[in-house]
Order: structure tokens, then sequence, then C-alpha cells
């Protein structure tokens, strides 16, 4: 009888510890998760790898010139002996181009590359995006530029279709890593442009400088504009978290939170431009132990109003999962 008693406890206290196993294991995605310190060093890492992720290179002689198609169907086309060094003297040999292109809200999250235009005021607010590019060509590990124009095309079929309201922006990489865009002939001053092929449906450019290039208008709604905070747990901040907005209906629009408040942990910015009454994704990233670690809320938009993230809210994906939600969202 006790051998018997002792036997039937045993099976009840495994079968109560493999539930409470399994029950774990359901929700590791959830409310229940480990999450790991955040690390700053460790998320910077992460963006860098998935901008090493989405390069690709050619090896191309420099007298030769090069016609190079992207995965994305962008031509870029650069003539014999236009490339030049440091010094403005001719470059020969083999040289690499490594090319960046970026159409989707999902790879500006995991990349940091959203689509901030300043305006003539100097404020920055979003843009609606026909595709961002960024070209490098090196030479061993010296870096060279174009001595002559250059051409590229971007088919519109990547954003949807032909927009004719499309510019052509630079974007600079500030001291904190964002990258913001200036309409070319603004502030920049240089010698490029672009035409719009309707024919060809594509966004036709000429250009005499590398870098990150964007064909981009500026997102227009005509109701009231607010400031809004996006609250996170005290252990994050804006050096291992990003906080960036996709609008509803608008698959092109990628806004981003730039600014920090240390005190009260919340994500804001400077100038006020969310329209009052828009339906918007909230997305919070970051890193947790070599994955992703994210959240995502929707939110209609009320003035100064406030949107919070708690740990609850926090769960782990892959970078390539993240990309797919965020792509999937209305």
């Amino acid at each position: 009888m006790k051998t018997n008693f002792t036997s039937k406890l045993m099976t009840a206290l495994i079968g109560v510890s493999l539930l409470a196993t399994t029950s774990c294991k359901k929700n590791s995605s959830g409310p229940e998760i480990d999450l790991a310190a955040p690390s700053a060093a460790s998320f910077q890492e992460l963006r860098k790898k998935t901008l090493e992720d989405m390069t690709q290179t050619q090896v191309f002689k420099a007298e030769d010139g090069i016609n190079f198609t992207s995965a994305k169907g962008v031509e870029v086309k650069i003539s014999p002996n236009c490339l030049v060094d440091e010094n403005n003297n001719p470059v020969t040999g083999n040289v690499t181009i490594s090319f960046i292109e970026i159409f989707d809200r999902g790879s500006m999250v995991l990349a940091n590359k959203p689509v901030m235009g300043r305006n003539n005021n100097g404020d920055v607010s979003p843009l609606v995006t026909g595709g961002q590019y960024n070209i490098k060509i090196m030479q061993g590990n010296k870096e060279v530029k174009p001595g002559c124009s250059y051409n590229v095309s971007v088919p519109a079929n990547n954003t949807g279709a032909i927009d004719t309201d499309m510019l052509l922006w630079r974007g600079t990489i500030d001291q904190e890593g964002n990258l913001v865009w200036d309409e070319t002939g603004g502030n920049h001053g240089k010698e490029a442009g672009m035409n719009i092929n309707t024919e060809r449906a594509t966004y036709a450019i000429w250009d005499n400088e590398f870098g990150w290039t964007n064909v981009d208008r500026f997102y227009s709604d005509a109701r009231p504009k607010t400031q809004i905070k996006v609250t996170v747990p005290s252990a994050y901040n804006k050096d291992n978290a990003g906080i960036y907005l996709a609008y509803e209906g608008e698959p092109n629009v990628l806004a981003q939170l730039d600014t920090y408040d240390m005190q009260d942990h919340f994500f804001s910015e400077h100038y006020g431009f969310i329209p009052v009454g828009l339906t918007l994704h909230v997305i919070f990233m970051s890193e947790n132990n070599g994955s992703v670690a994210y959240a995502i809320k929707k939110a209609t938009i009320v003035a100064n109003g406030t949107i919070a993230i708690g740990t609850e809210d926090i769960k782990t994906t892959s970078k390539s999962q993240l990309i797919n939600m965020i792509n999937a969202l209305n």
C-alpha cells in the first residue's frame, strides 16, 4: 500500500512538472519570456549585420566601367574610366561595388533606415519612398568616387505604381547613427537629378556622388499634427532600442521617434509630425541574446497621447520573421 501511494504521488508530481514545462514553452514568446539585459553593443551589431546581409557586391575593372543589375532590378551604369581616387586621379584595375537596396518597411526597421526628410524649415517629417539605395566602390581598403556622372534606374514596381510627384534625395547619417534625407538641389546643391520614365515605369537618375540615395516625396495629411510619447521598460533607451511608426494603409512610409527621455523612459520626436486620428503600428525593436526583441502595437493617435510598451509586450524572433511580420501589417 505504501509503495503504491508513493508511486502514484511521484507520477502526479512528474505530470505537474511536465505540464509546467510545456506551459512555459508555449508562452516562450509571450509574457513569460526571459529577456536578457539589453546591450547597446549587441544592438548596434545586429543593425550592422543586417546591412551586411543586404549588401550585394561585384568586382570589375575601373577602366571598363560596369552595368550592374541588383536583385530587385535596379540598374547602375558607370562609364569606363569614370572612377577617381581621393586626389581625383584616375583609378585603374580591380574595384568592388557594394550595393544595398531597401524597398520595404521591415528591412527599413531592421537596418535602421526609415524615411524621414528635412523640409525647408529644417524640420524632419515622414516621406513616401519609391526605394532607397547605397553605393560604395572600394579598391583595396580605399574608397573611390565618381569623376563623372553615372546613371541609376529604379523600377517603380518595387513600391507599387509610378508616382510622378517623386523627387531625388540624399541621405546623411547623423552622430547618433540615424539616417536623415535632404532633397538634392536643396542643402546639397550637387549635380544630380531624376526623370520619371512612365513608359518603362522607372525612376531614371543621374548622379555624381556615391552614398545613400532615395526616391521620395513628403507624406501629406491635412489633419492637425501632434507629438506622442512611447514609453518603454527602464532598461531600454535609444542606444539599445528603436521605435518606428508604420502608417496604416501606407506601405511605403516608415517614421522614426528619434528622441529619448532618460527620466520618464519614453521615445518621442522634435517636431510634432503625426496626424491626429491616424491609425498606425508602433514598432519597438531591440536585441536579445542574438535574436531580435520586438513589440508591435496598433494605435489610433490622439493629441499628446502616450502609448506604453511593457515588458509583457516584448517577444523574440528572427530577423527574417520580423521583416515578414512588419511587411504584412495593413
